[in-house]
């Protein structure tokens, strides 16, 4: 009897076990199906809320087939539909901002939908106003909520550490960015400057974490044979580098008390696109020009002392010419290496004819096309190697560079920087938009000497 009853005080023990289990599968599985049906609906409200903020298209009407209305149109399978009429309200700015969006890759259409639109624009008027004003709590607020509604547009969560908390004295950032515009118009400005400058996308950007900074200079070594008992050559460094000293690159305009109150669109352009146009042009101008002289930056590449090859006949430039200055630059630096012309060198070189009278540089069975990288359809290489044409002016009509642009430096200090000041008389807002840089050719093995590059002065 003893053991009935032990028999049965364990399967109820098992059966109590058993039903624990039980309850505990049911109540985790619970716990799993609610969150991941919490979750699910968490990303879909947040890309439905996204895509609302980023289409501007009119919705697209519904059809109904089968339609009484016999003005109605026939679909595939021949059923009648009738499409309604549909009302929609926007926003008459709205054609403004998509034809800025010409042009733009993907990534960059929508971080110019999250920066740019009617709702950030007229934040940005009143960012302005509040900057004019001299109200430092409106300018924190307003800087604050530009952020945050641009980084929540492209579904991303703020960092103060890297945007900077706007202090109370100047309501700009200070941060380890640099950045003293609100995020979305210091990215658009920046676009806006890459796009418009050429070189920078082809040289050595790089930060300076001072007002001068110092790039080292690689030296030079050869390497021999040796006979028994004897000693290599001794190649001992001689340690050596060259100098950048950040200047200022900006533009200056004013604008009237008017201007600054009634136009977001404008306002927002004004800060941006004809602003980051500007620098990026005034940076190619500088990069090429320069010669150290007065404000400019410490070299450009006519301010270099780089090598000349003579060309075969004086005044004249034949393809021969172009053969001994491909040649010319050491073989080391030929696989980056780039032709570089203003508009006359361009033109010049699309009328380098063979004895038959034919165009050698450009396609003569095809349509005639322009030599450089201005128009996609353009004839973009010589030899293989690309063409770029520079901003330089009359100056450098007989010039033709060849080099690797990886062996030019270009040091930013720090960010984008905007200073506001106001004439009481005239009611004109002065702003100036400006950023701090250097460049200069890097030395290939001691300061002056620049293998990287050959030109040719065909005058």
């Amino acid at each position: 009897m003893s053991e009935l009853n032990t028999e049965d005080e364990g399967s109820a023990e098992l059966e109590a076990i058993t039903r624990m289990q039980d309850k505990l599968a049911a109540a985790i599985e619970g716990v799993r199906t609610e969150s991941r049906d919490m979750a699910l609906k968490a990303v879909e409200d947040f890309a439905t809320k996204l895509e609302g903020e980023r289409s501007r298209k009119p919705p697209i009407p519904e059809t109904k087939e089968e339609s009484p209305n016999p003005g109605g149109s026939r679909n595939q399978a021949g059923a009648l539909f009738e499409i309604e009429r549909v009302h929609v309200l926007g926003d008459a700015r709205d054609p403004l901002y998509r034809r800025m969006e010409n042009g733009r890759t993907l990534e960059e259409r929508n971080d110019f939908r999250a920066a740019r639109n009617p709702q950030m624009d007229d934040l940005t008027r009143q960012w302005v106003r509040a900057v004019v004003q001299r109200n430092v709590t409106e300018r924190i607020r307003l800087y604050d909520e530009l952020n945050g509604r641009y980084v929540e547009s492209l579904g991303y969560s703020r960092a103060a550490l890297l945007e900077g908390t706007p202090d109370a004295d100047s309501g700009l950032g200070a941060g380890s960015g640099g950045e003293l515009l609100p995020l979305p118009l210091a990215n658009q400005l920046i676009l806006e400057r890459d796009a418009a400058s050429m070189m920078r996308a082809l040289i050595n950007v790089f930060p300076m974490t001072s007002q001068t900074q110092r790039i080292p200079v690689l030296p030079t070594a050869s390497a021999d044979t040796r006979a028994e008992n004897a000693a290599f050559t001794d190649n001992t460094p001689n340690p050596d580098s060259a100098l950048l000293a950040a200047t200022d690159l900006g533009v200056r305009y004013s604008a009237g008390r008017n201007f600054l109150e009634d136009t977001g669109f404008n306002m927002a352009n004004q800060l941006t696109v004809v602003a980051g146009n500007a620098i990026g042009a005034a940076e190619d101008t500088q990069i090429v020009t320069s010669t150290g002289a007065g404000s400019d930056i410490t070299e450009g590449i006519d301010g270099a002392s780089i090598t000349t090859v003579a060309e075969e006949t004086s005044g004249e430039l034949v393809y021969v010419d172009v053969a001994a200055l491909y040649y010319a630059l050491p073989k080391q630096y030929r696989r980056n290496a780039m032709f570089f012309g203003n508009d006359a060198m361009m033109q010049t070189i699309m009328s380098v004819i063979d004895s038959n009278g034919r165009p050698i540089f450009v396609d003569q069975f095809n349509a005639p096309r322009p030599l450089g990288d201005g128009d996609p359809a353009a004839e973009g290489r010589m030899f293989g190697k690309p063409v770029y044409e520079h901003p330089g002016g009359s100056g450098f009509d007989d010039i033709l560079w060849f080099g690797d642009p990886m062996w030019y430096a270009w040091g930013e200090r720090s960010g984008i920087r905007v200073d506001v000041e106001r004439d009481g008389t005239t009611g004109l807002t002065e702003w100036t938009i400006d950023e701090r840089v250097d460049g200069r050719v890097i030395p290939t093995s001691a300061v002056g000497t620049n293998n990287a590059w050959r030109k040719m002065n065909i005058a």
